[in-house]
């Protein structure tokens, strides 16, 4: 559901390509988006497959990552948070993490949105990305 959201947004000014040609397609100067790409290793040193990755020849001529973190009920999603961010300061790519859900843990969104940096570029809800992506942002 979050990840239709989110693909439901970016085609408002990005055309979905094939995953596989996803990084061939940014050499056009055309927003593209795409979905399940690997983008390198992970910090296990396995593929790496973000849920998305947009470039855009101006705002993202390096590449976007958003990645989806969806919990309805508790769990335990937000323990694989570290994880992730772990991953994303070791990876290539500045990303976003887009949070929907009531059921992560007490503090485990805080504690996550602290770890924004130069490649976590943002934590932030789903109304929060539709307004970014509103502004021209994404």
């Amino acid at each position: 559901m979050l990840e239709e959201n989110i693909k439901g947004y970016l085609e408002q000014n990005y055309t979905a390509v094939n995953n596989k040609k996803f990084f061939e397609s940014t050499h056009h100067g055309k927003n593209v988006y795409s979905k399940q790409v690997i983008v390198g290793k992970n910090i296990y040193g396995m593929d790496r497959k973000v849920d998305f990755i947009l470039y855009h020849p101006v705002r993202w001529d390096k590449c976007l990552v958003i990645q989806c973190k969806w919990q309805a009920i508790p769990g335990s999603v937000d323990e694989k948070y570290p994880f992730e961010v772990e991953c994303i300061r070791h990876g290539e790519y500045p990303t976003i993490i887009v949070l929907d859900g009531a059921g992560y843990r007490p503090g485990a969104r805080e504690w996550l949105m602290k770890q924004c940096d130069d490649k976590l570029l943002r934590v932030c809800t789903l109304g929060d990305f539709a307004r970014l992506q509103g502004k021209g942002k994404v």
